[in-house]
């Protein structure tokens, strides 16, 4: 076991607490101090261990909820295969509003690299997929869909 595996370990109730009151909800407390956790464990390699680990702790924390709040922002997708699920068989006017959003999506696809890796993770696809796919790298399939799908939320309050 390496010095962050056994800090974390020992700051465990601490980093639960502080996330829980960063989120304002427990479960997504825990959620964010599991994050946290893994993402220091991942990246142990980085920590300077003549520091405190609290604030480089902190700093995951805070980068990793404020990803999440940026990510709540944005138009959500699932997997198109699973959207019948979400807007019903039976509602028309669901069905219709998500075929005009697809064509919209697919007509974008076919002119704009940024609204094809959109569609490959609506797709269902995940960022590496998509990485391979297009032949770019995983954080600028990550910059692509992001911008994509702000470009779509814009177009679609409208």
């Amino acid at each position: 076991m390496n010095c962050v595996e056994r800090e974390v370990e020992r700051l465990y109730l601490w980093i639960r607490a502080v996330a829980c009151r960063m989120a304002c909800d427990e479960s997504d407390g825990e959620d964010l101090a599991h994050d946290t956790i893994v993402k220091a464990l991942t990246n142990a390699r980085r920590f300077d261990g003549t520091k405190d680990i609290k604030p480089w702790l902190m700093a995951i924390m805070s980068n990793t909820f404020k990803s999440r709040r940026r990510r709540c922002g944005l138009v959500s997708f699932c997997p198109l295969h699973e959207v019948w699920s979400v807007c019903g068989r039976e509602d028309p006017a669901s069905a219709e509003a998500f075929r005009s959003l697809l064509s919209l999506i697919r007509t974008m696809s076919s002119k704009d690299v940024k609204m094809r890796s959109l569609l490959l993770y609506a797709e269902g696809y995940d960022y590496v997929e998509i990485a391979a796919r297009t032949g770019a790298n995983v954080g600028t399939v990550k910059s692509r869909i992001y911008y994509a799908r702000k470009r779509l939320k814009s177009l679609l309050e409208s």
